[in-house]
């Protein structure tokens, strides 16, 4: 069984993978509002939201990706193809 994450630079955001399986999760990043940017369309300094990133050191040392994964396909309108990536 093979999990892990990448943070996808150009689009801002977090891809989370299990196996042949992969989801988008949120972006590390955040405006100084609080806003994502995905995609880098804005152009305004983003910064890193702690919160978020002591979230996937837990994801990550708990063990919970392979569940993050399933959460967010079975809930989201946008799931990525299986092997995409």
């Amino acid at each position: 069984l093979v999990s892990g994450f990448f943070f996808l630079l150009h689009k801002c955001v977090v891809l989370l993978i299990h196996n042949n399986k992969s989801a988008y999760s949120l972006s590390l990043y955040v405006d100084e509002h609080g806003e994502e940017d995905v995609g880098l369309r804005r152009g305004r300094p983003l910064y890193l939201h702690k919160d978020r990133y002591e979230c996937l050191q837990k994801l990550w040392s708990q063990h919970d990706v392979p569940r993050e994964v399933a959460q967010i396909r079975s809930t989201s309108d946008r799931v990525i193809r299986d092997n995409w990536y």
